[in-house]
């Protein structure tokens, strides 16, 4: 767009500044730009006149959603998950995959958000593998989510020696255990009572008596 005056009263009388701004992208990085902004002396209105930040974002944008991609793909190859499953699981190609992460050419919107579903959930790539069938994806969310929720419990560590998870057809058991006796030995496993238990199919924590 040709530049002219201010494009409320017409004016020539116009004064432009600089400010930096940060642009960011989802569980990604964020990028300074330098955006302006005019302001009219007779009338006081202020704003991008001429649309010159519009270009600014939409390339920031676009280096941080290809930065993001490579960041996430390298992620994958680090916990051992490779571009061909990715492929297997997905339809993906890996081609484009590699494209992507040599910067060859730019992710799409819908390519990007699928990566990010993955990056948050790992376990969707095991739900694709099982061709999104319904009863298997149920028992590896479920499983997940219990593990998650392990990791999340505070247990006191002389108290509680052990939890972990069991699958049945129909439901899911978080299990955890309570040490009667004193330290570990051979006879651990004996000396361990099971204190309570969360069942997936029916999302109740049961305490033992």
């Amino acid at each position: 767009m040709e530049k002219s005056g201010c494009p409320a009263c017409g004016s020539n009388q116009i004064n432009k500044s600089v400010y930096k701004e940060y642009i960011s992208e989802k569980l990604g990085d964020r990028l300074s730009i330098e955006k302006v902004r005019y302001q009219c002396s007779d009338c006081g209105t202020e704003g991008d006149f001429f649309d010159e930040n519009e270009p600014l974002i939409n390339k920031a944008l676009l280096e941080l959603k290809n930065k993001l991609v490579v960041s996430i793909l390298d992620g994958f190859l680090e916990k051992k998950i490779s571009l061909s499953s990715i492929e297997r699981a997905l339809e993906l190609p890996q081609r484009t995959l590699t494209k992507w992460k040599n910067g060859i050419s730019s992710p799409s919107s819908a390519g990007v958000a699928l990566l990010k579903f993955i990056k948050l959930f790992p376990w969707l790539l095991e739900v694709a593998e099982n061709q999104f069938d319904y009863d298997i994806s149920q028992k590896i969310f479920m499983m997940n989510a219990f593990l998650k929720m392990i990791n999340k419990m505070k247990f006191y560590e002389l108290e509680f020696k052990e939890s972990y998870v069991t699958t049945t057809p129909n439901s899911h058991i978080l299990h955890f255990y309570k040490e009667i006796k004193g330290d570990i030995t051979p006879e651990y496993y004996m000396n361990m009572q099971e204190i309570g238990y969360i069942t997936g199919n029916s999302s109740i924590l049961k305490v033992l008596q």
